[in-house]
């Protein structure tokens, strides 16, 4: 083991992670997390030896994904919107989903006013840090009822150097009399009879109070609704995440809930829906 390259200890996890039915393209991966490198520069270190006590690590890594773990759980790290953000096992792993909702925000949200901002049930940070980052103008916080999770947010402010505010809050219950200008939120909204569906490797280390949502998933969406307009200023607007199988049930949700307001719903680069926009009326 000793005597590996890096180019030798990547063949062997990608072989053996290949044959436990794992993507056997996650060793590179591995490396650039721990490292901090890109492609190139693994490319570069190919030809040499691999560290004893690395080597070591790097094979409890690929068995312990082999075992279905998420990568990012057991490098404790994920890209997300060209950074590299802190995770664990009390917050979700940011998707590619969740980047194209907070480019549709950047797309379509004026950048050069100081816009009050909440980034709903934040986890590790990752949609709020990265909007302050991007609009330095807008004011944002980040809430959520994980310590946990909350927690993982303020390494990743320390990480990137934020220093936004964090409030500990069951949706608006420690937001009280507070209004925003907008509203994010990548909340939980997988039915519970969904579980079959899901891999394994969601099921066994993603945080259930992730995940799952009463009402076929659309609870929590329900009660968003319900008290938003008391928390979004006249022509506020709501930027969320969704299930794929929800576009009509929550339109009409909505419309049963929000007496004043516009729902607009969004298809991710696969064509599946998966983002909404509520703009309020003024």
């Amino acid at each position: 083991m000793s005597k590996w390259t890096y180019f030798e200890a990547q063949q062997w996890a990608s072989s053996f992670l290949k044959a436990a039915g794992m993507d056997p393209a996650t060793p590179q991966f591995i490396l650039e997390m721990i490292h901090d490198w890109k492609l190139t520069d693994l490319v570069l270190h190919n030809r040499e030896i691999m560290p004893a006590d690395e080597a070591f690590r790097f094979t409890r890594a690929v068995e312990r994904i082999a075992n279905a773990e998420p990568a990012q759980y057991v490098v404790g790290k994920a890209p997300f919107f060209g950074r590299v953000f802190v995770v664990n096992r009390d917050v979700l792993i940011p998707e590619s989903e969740t980047e194209e909702l907070v480019e549709w925000i950047l797309a379509t949200m004026p950048a050069d006013r100081p816009l009050r901002v909440l980034d709903l049930g934040t986890g590790s940070g990752v949609i709020g840090i990265t909007l302050a980052l991007e609009r330095p103008r807008w004011q944002v916080t980040l809430s959520d009822i994980s310590t946990s999770a909350l927690r993982v947010a303020l390494a990743n402010q320390r990480l990137h150097g934020t220093n936004l505010r964090q409030v500990e809050s069951d949706l608006f219950a420690g937001l009280a009399g507070q209004k925003f200008d907008l509203i994010v939120t990548n909340p939980p909204y997988i039915a519970v009879d969904e579980v079959n569906e899901m891999d394994r490797s969601v099921i066994e280390y993603v945080p259930p109070l992730a995940l799952f949502a009463s009402e076929g998933g659309l609870g929590f969406y329900r009660r968003l609704f319900t008290e938003l307009p008391e928390h979004l200023v006249p022509g506020g607007v709501l930027f969320g995440e969704t299930g794929y199988k929800q576009e009509q049930r929550i339109q009409d949700l909505f419309h049963r809930t929000v007496a004043d307001g516009q729902i607009q719903t969004k298809h991710d680069m696969a064509d599946r829906m998966r983002m909404i926009r509520v703009d309020l009326g003024k």
